[in-house]
């Protein structure tokens, strides 16, 4: 399942056609997905599809650990470990793509 974070997109202020490159991938990676704020959505779907526990890939974003935490409030959450293209030290400040990958990038190509 994948959410467009209408919230989270509308304060990004990314432009359409990143979105649309965004929702080009989702529909690769997805056959699921829903608009709306992360947490409500993924909640709603799990109480339509009548699920004790919901499974998330890891991330080192620090947004989406605190989403992972909201979850955890109302339901249980298995954290699945990443097979990432690169190995992110513990503490590394992940807050836009691109210093991320001019630092950690070059560990994969």
């Amino acid at each position: 399942m994948f959410v467009f974070d209408r919230p989270f997109l509308e304060k990004t202020g990314l432009s359409f056609k990143r979105i649309f490159f965004l929702y080009e991938c989702a529909v690769e990676a997805s056959d699921e997905m829903r608009v709306g704020e992360t947490v409500e959505e993924i909640l709603d779907w799990v109480r339509c599809e009548g699920l004790g526990r919901v499974a998330v890939t890891e991330s080192p974003s620090p947004r989406w650990r605190e989403t992972v935490e909201r979850l955890r409030q109302k339901v249980e959450v298995e954290v699945v470990p990443a097979e990432g293209m690169v190995t992110v030290p513990e503490g590394y400040p992940v807050k836009r793509f691109t210093p991320f990958w001019k630092d950690l990038g070059r560990e994969w190509v």
